[in-house]
């Protein structure tokens, strides 16, 4: 079932780690999104650019705003029926060994 949403995320916010039970499809309409994936690549995203989050807990991963003004997606949610949009999971250890290293 598709759903659209607005996600504000404010000057040193997270979305915290998460997956999603569909697909999403995202557009950056205002700041940088800067995501860290299920690898640990980092992506970086600017206003104008889109972005597809593939679905399954396997794709877990967090977006933040390092910047200083609000980051304001638009996100096309492809969920399953009956499922939520997004799932939240514990911060994966490899991550916080990487920050704790100041990675």
């Amino acid at each position: 079932m598709p759903v659209v949403q607005t996600v504000t995320l404010p000057p040193g916010g997270s979305t915290g780690w998460h997956y999603h039970p569909g697909r999403v499809a995202v557009v950056v309409l205002s700041g940088t999104l800067t995501r860290t994936l299920h690898d640990g690549r980092v992506e970086v995203s600017d206003a104008g650019d889109s972005l597809v989050e593939e679905a399954g807990p396997l794709h877990i991963h967090v977006g933040r705003n390092h910047g200083t003004v609000p980051v304001v997606l638009i996100a096309d949610y492809d969920a399953p029926e009956g499922c939520p949009l997004a799932v939240p999971v514990a911060e994966p250890e490899w991550s916080r060994s990487a920050e704790a290293a100041g990675d």
